[in-house]
């Protein structure tokens, strides 16, 4: 749909589209940052122990033999990583807000059972999808 709606159908449709995109940032910023609390509870768990003493990593489908010294600065990389992509998401989010918010305004759009004139509402749907492909067992 370029240019400007041509009836009432189409104002809807784009606006149902503006929804389900912010919708959908909102779940992957969720997901993210459900990762970032994981990786943050592994590096506490990491952090007193020895640097030599054995964890196993799961890399993909493979469990994999290592240090706490080889895998604790790999997970610290991989949670400044997903912190950054939160940060994105959350800039993303903003945006894709104000752009709904200046198209519900612009063509008198109200959501039904939404008594406030803005109808901003962040109802997206924190996904409960297992945090990434790789993770940590610390060994005796």
């Amino acid at each position: 749909m370029s240019g400007e709606p041509r009836n009432e159908d189409e104002v809807v449709a784009r606006f149902q589209q503006l929804l389900e995109e912010r919708d959908q940032l909102t779940s992957m910023s969720l997901e993210r940052q459900q990762e970032v609390a994981e990786h943050d509870l592994v590096i506490k768990t990491l952090e007193p122990l020895e640097a030599g003493r054995k964890c196993f990593r799961l890399v993909g489908e493979v469990l994999v033999e290592r240090t706490v010294g080889e895998v604790l600065p790999a997970v610290k990389t991989n949670r400044d990583n997903l912190a950054a992509l939160v940060a994105n998401y959350e800039k993303l989010l903003a945006a894709k807000q104000k752009e709904v918010l200046a198209y519900q305004e612009k063509y008198h759009i109200r959501i039904k059972g939404d008594d406030s004139s803005s109808g901003a509402g962040g109802s997206g749907a924190a996904g409960s999808k297992a945090a990434g492909s790789q993770g940590v067992l610390v060994g005796s």
